[in-house]
């Protein structure tokens, strides 16, 4: 039984590799560089719960940031150079 689920953990790292993320680092807001820290505060300003996250997708580094604005969940994604790569409403 203990193999079984060996496998399956292997299982799930391999798929995750495959896709081409690897897991996140949570960082503080002193971590983020600066161009991605200015281009979220100049378009939400005054966002709360704000957690930043550094991570790997596709062999670029991006930098994913997770926050609330006016009560709405929301998820940005950016490059180091602090470009938007994908937005996101939570559920």
């Amino acid at each position: 039984m203990k193999l079984k689920t060996a496998n399956v953990l292997v299982s799930a790292s391999v798929l995750a590799l495959s896709a081409g993320v690897t897991a996140g680092e949570d960082l503080t807001e002193q971590e983020v560089p600066k161009a991605v820290l200015n281009a979220f505060k100049t378009v939400y300003p005054a966002a709360t719960d704000v957690e930043y996250e550094k991570k790997v997708k596709h062999g670029e580094t991006v930098y994913e940031i997770e926050f609330k604005d006016k009560g709405v969940e929301r998820e940005i994604v950016y490059s180091a150079d602090g470009k938007v790569l994908k937005a996101e409403l939570e559920d």
